[in-house]
């Protein structure tokens, strides 16, 4: 599974599940707080400026001179300033006059004008009002401020404590595709690193145990060659007829069934290819055009005059005769003739066969590569081969450093896409 689909996939990745539990909590706690602030504090801050109002009033009502008006100011921290019959005052400079207010000057939150007892009128500022509501703005965006920084250093902990995860999915989709050299890095001593460890592990047994088969199935081809040669000698001596025949016919059947294994091994790391650069479109061509005259046919299928690409082509060849020879094998009495297309991309070339035969059981797909399997569990001598070919077709593919896979098609056969790098 690419980064692609991980993406693709989003509705289901713990991480966004994580991240939405979080940001629901964030906004819940956003919510509560906003909550708290308007409907606790709010009405307290209020309730506290009527007090105030209704305080200067009561004070403006006592007609205090300049010395009460000191003392008064200076015991409850305020700020007073007289104007009428009897001057003009103030307990400390920094109030509007009246002329200022009527101007539109000098207007605060905490100044109340109040009317005198002998026509005169007062000023009252309560400074601490204004310092109320500005800790008051300031504690919300404090919090709000507060609140964003928890999340992003949540969201970014979250991040980094699931990256392991994110190694694993995609050692996951690396080991699914074929890779046996994948390790994952296991940086943390959690269970997230433990489970990294054991994929790791895994992984190690997976790829000595296709070793250890590999070896195994290279070391009995070369063990069979001595005595095969043996029966071929001995086989000369044997008379003529139909006994001789059919042991040559075997002998035969288990030198090819060698043969394909020992170019199995070849091909594992890109031993045996002779690579030089041609066009492809007359070498799938010819191939194509040699099972005209099979039932059910074969046509070639391109809108590309010439597709240069670094190949072998012998190989590549055998790889579309193999797929055609199938393709034939299994054909149905109804089939339409088998398509073989090909086109080049930007970064790729790719060739598609595509029959229209009873299609592959989709419990064989995962296996259809793998050596010795056999849709036909029978191993029949009627259905033919060993289980090899496609095998060497992978190994073809994959030496050239492309990729072959087979899928189903709707409402019958198969497709198989090949898939070659192109050559600068």
């Amino acid at each position: 599974m690419s980064e692609r689909t991980l993406r693709g996939a989003w509705h289901r990745s713990i991480f966004v599940k994580l991240l939405a539990i979080m940001l629901a909590t964030a906004v819940s706690l956003v919510f509560f707080v906003a909550g708290f602030f308007a409907f606790f504090l709010g009405p307290n801050m209020s309730m506290s400026s009527g007090l105030f109002v209704e305080y200067a009033r009561t004070l403006a009502d006592s007609g205090p001179d300049l010395r009460t008006a000191t003392r008064i100011a200076e015991r409850l921290d305020l700020q007073i300033r007289y104007e009428g019959p009897e001057g003009s005052w103030e307990t400390a400079p920094g109030l509007p006059s009246l002329r200022e207010l009527a101007a539109g000057h000098g207007r605060r939150r905490d100044l109340i004008v109040a009317p005198g007892p002998r026509g005169g009128t007062y000023l009252i500022a309560w400074p601490s009002v204004q310092r109320l509501h500005t800790a008051h703005n300031r504690l919300l965006w404090l919090l709000h401020v507060m609140m964003a920084g928890i999340i992003l250093a949540a969201y970014l902990t979250l991040r980094h404590s699931l990256r392991p995860l994110r190694a694993l999915h995609d050692g996951v989709a690396r080991l699914s595709e074929g890779e046996l050299d994948v390790v994952v890095p296991s940086r943390t001593r959690d269970e997230f690193g433990a489970l990294a460890a054991a994929f790791n592990q895994m992984v190690r047994r997976i790829s000595e145990m296709i070793r250890a088969r590999d070896q195994l199935l290279l070391d009995v081809s070369h063990e069979l060659r001595s005595p095969l040669t043996r029966m071929k000698v001995a086989l000369e001596l044997l008379p003529a007829g139909d006994k001789r025949q059919r042991i040559a016919a075997d002998v035969a059947e288990m030198e090819a069934m060698i043969t394909e294994l020992l170019e199995l091994e070849r091909l594992r790391e890109g031993r045996g290819l002779r690579r030089e650069r041609r066009d492809l479109v007359p070498l799938l061509r010819e191939v194509t055009e040699s099972f005209q005259d099979r039932s059910p046919g074969a046509r070639f299928v391109t809108t590309a005059a010439e597709i240069q690409a670094e190949v072998d082509g012998d190989k590549i060849r055998a790889v579309l005769r193999n797929l055609l020879e199938n393709a034939v094998k299994y054909s149905l009495s109804d089939n339409l003739p088998i398509v073989v297309a090909v086109q080049e991309d930007e970064g790729e070339i790719t060739i598609r066969v595509t029959d229209d035969g009873p299609g592959i059981p989709e419990a064989d797909l995962a296996n259809l590569f793998e050596p010795f399997y056999r849709v036909d569990r029978s191993r029949s001598k009627k259905s033919g081969g060993y289980g090899l070919g496609l095998s060497i077709c992978k190994r073809i593919v994959e030496a050239h450093g492309g990729s072959i896979v087979a899928a189903n098609d709707i409402p019958r056969g198969a497709t198989f896409t090949l898939t070659l790098p192109k050559s600068p």
